[in-house]
């Protein structure tokens, strides 16, 4: 994908200059293996020299064409997206048991991984601060969103996605990446996947990734 102040002739002459020389390589099929599914929860501790305790929380979740991609985007932005979102209000503000959270997923076209990442306040124990992650992930699981939260971050994706098209090097990277996925005409789509997003989508969506035997969590702990 080219942008900038040229033309199309211009793009095919100086293409044919730098590549043309370059004999093409074999086609490649990409055929990955498909991962079995988790059946039970994983750990891991580890002790380093690092100034704070950090815990780390990941759960399998869809790849780009997954019908809930849409949905665990809007997850992450209600748990993890700022000031205003339930991890930092709940964990950082209120209780005091983190100095620093996140939520957010790979967003990869196979299927990936949903984190929950925090450096622990010193003092609090790690059983503490897993308990109280989990108790917000079931806040989502057990409860329907109310519908002004959903479209409070239905809007906000939808401002990042306005605002990233209006760099055309931007745009040019989205109209590539949705080639990649089939079809560069599948952008125009986009918002209004994200705005198809119930309360109940999210529910189910949440329920189905936040399970038990879903989790792997890490416990980095310093040794100081």
């Amino acid at each position: 994908m080219v942008t900038g102040n040229v033309t199309t002739e211009q793009v095919k002459i100086l293409a044919e200059k730098w590549f043309g020389p370059i004999e093409p390589g074999k086609a490649y099929h990409r055929n990955l293996p498909v991962e079995p599914k988790q059946e039970k929860n994983k750990s891991l501790d580890v002790r380093a020299d690092v100034p704070m305790d950090m815990l780390m929380m990941t759960w399998h979740m869809g790849g780009r064409f997954d019908e809930t991609y849409h949905a665990t985007d809007l997850i992450t932005e209600v748990l993890g997206g700022g000031a205003s979102a339930r991890l930092y209000e709940s964990l950082i503000k209120k209780k005091q048991l983190f100095s620093s959270i996140d939520c957010y997923h790979f967003g990869t076209i196979d299927p990936g991984l949903l984190v929950i990442e925090g450096k622990l306040v010193k003092g609090v124990s790690m059983s503490v601060a897993e308990k109280a992650v989990l108790d917000e992930v079931a806040q989502i699981t057990h409860h329907l969103l109310d519908e002004k939260e959903v479209q409070k971050v239905i809007n906000k994706t939808e401002s990042i996605i306005c605002f990233e098209d209006m760099s055309i090097m931007n745009r040019a990277h989205s109209l590539a990446f949705y080639e990649l996925l089939g079809d560069a005409a599948l952008m125009n789509t986009e918002l209004a996947k994200y705005q198809a997003v119930t309360p109940a989508l999210i529910q189910s969506t949440a329920q189905a990734i936040f399970s038990e035997q879903n989790r792997n969590t890490l416990y980095y702990y310093s040794k100081s």
